[in-house]
């Protein structure tokens, strides 16, 4: 249409001068004003994440985000660049690390935290001793990547018909348990299910809570010592799975 537009260094020069001042400025009173009315209250609990420019460990930028799980509004935002901090692997400490002491300067007193389980965060929380909870959809995520590529395989092709029900198991555990060993004889009670073995020793979960059912299709059962079955105890009691529940 040959219609004549401005060019990028023009549209640059209006963006600084005005576009992100008054984005700045709208979200800096914005802010002001959700952390003051947290500060009122006896204890918040936030969920914090981080989310970078690109996978893996070759990030440059990384914005962590902390979200009030109350009213599920964004509290605040924190870029971090790689090599302040040492590399990407330290971005996302670093950007709760800022975030925490943002609401500290604020007053805002914290209960608990939800994120995911990045070792460094673990340790920081721990030294701080502020409670933390594990964001449910990073361990379903990990366990399921572990399902999906052991299917795969010839000998293990009958997980495939599990994955949807033990992401369910996750989430349901997750949900129900109060406790930490009730957690765990939860989890663990899925390797008797899927054997179509429906009580279990550990008196924390002594039986499942589904009514019993006569299936007609036998061989979606797991068989045992099968390589199937290894698989997913394998893949069901790493140390740090059950460790962290």
């Amino acid at each position: 249409m040959k219609l004549y537009m401005f060019e990028f260094n023009t549209f640059r020069q209006h963006s600084r001068s005005f576009v992100e001042p008054a984005i700045i400025s709208v979200w800096k009173t914005w802010q002001n004003s959700i952390l003051l009315h947290l500060s009122q209250k006896d204890k918040v609990i936030f969920g914090g994440d981080m989310r970078a420019d690109s996978p893996g460990h070759s990030a440059k930028y990384g914005s962590y985000t902390m979200v009030d799980l109350t009213i599920n509004r964004v509290v605040d935002l924190q870029l971090v660049q790689s090599n302040e901090v040492g590399g990407s692997h330290n971005m996302e400490k670093e950007g709760l690390r800022r975030s925490l002491a943002k609401m500290s300067q604020h007053g805002v007193k914290l209960d608990s935290i939800v994120t995911d389980r990045h070792p460094a965060i673990q340790k920081m929380l721990r030294e701080e001793k502020i409670m933390q909870f594990y964001d449910v959809w990073h361990i379903e995520k990990g366990i399921t990547k572990k399902l999906e590529n052991a299917s795969k395989t010839k000998e293990c092709e009958k997980l495939q018909t599990w994955i949807k029900a033990i992401r369910n198991h996750i989430y349901w555990t997750a949900a129900t348990s109060s406790t930490g060993p009730e957690r765990i004889a939860k989890w663990m009670s899925l390797i008797n299910h899927v054997q179509d073995v429906h009580t279990h020793e550990d008196p924390s979960f002594p039986n499942c809570l589904h009514p019993v059912k006569h299936t007609r299709d036998k061989h979606k059962w797991l068989s045992k010592g099968s390589p199937s079955l290894q698989k997913l105890e394998k893949i069901m009691t790493n140390k740090r799975i059950l460790k962290d529940a």
